[in-house]
């Protein structure tokens, strides 16, 4: 199912910001831990980015008026707002390191990622989407790396494995926007 793109764009906006307070708030559980702290706010300021491509995106289809127009798939934003809900909440009390890094797993593993992706894509030139995914394969190589270093579950290091190398071969496929 297709939605009006604005209203795509609001949603996935205050889940990418629900996503920034979910990193935001495991930065505060772990404040007494430097090194996790500072890893927690780099994931933040990741999610703040994504917050403000969005803003652009939607000052750019406003601008465009009917000139552009496209269709964007809404079931990616539904399935990904009941999970950072749920973890946004349970963010909000006190996590173990392990369970901190499930959670991380979690949201970066949700399709959002990649819907955001292709909307800079289609509003900006190739070399902005670049720079995001690199972006996001830097992020979730730190946070393999984190897991590795302060964790001791091997299935979430794989987990984590399988995310950043998904993300080295991803870009072949279609994406979840389309034009008209």
């Amino acid at each position: 199912m297709t939605q009006a793109v604005g209203d795509i764009i609001r949603e996935a906006s205050r889940l990418e910001s629900l996503a920034m307070g979910i990193y935001t708030r495991l930065a505060a559980t772990f404040r007494d831990e430097p090194d996790l702290h500072r890893f927690w706010m780099s994931m933040a300021r990741h999610e703040a980015g994504h917050v403000g491509a969005l803003a652009l995106i939607a000052a750019l289809i406003e601008q465009a008026g009917d000139s552009l127009r496209f269709e964007v798939e809404d079931s990616v934003v539904h399935e990904a707002a009941a999970v950072i809900e749920a973890l946004h909440s349970e963010a909000a009390g006190r996590v173990s390191v392990d369970r901190a890094f499930e959670i991380a797993v979690e949201l970066e593993s949700l399709e959002l990622e990649d819907l955001v992706l292709d909307l800079i894509h289609i509003l900006s030139d190739p070399a902005a989407r670049a720079q995001a995914e690199q972006m996001l394969l830097h992020d979730l190589s730190d946070l393999s790396l984190m897991i590795e270093k302060h964790c001791k579950s091997e299935d979430l290091l794989a987990k984590a494995d399988v995310l950043v190398e998904s993300r080295v071969g991803q870009r072949e496929g279609g994406g979840f926007v389309r034009r008209c």
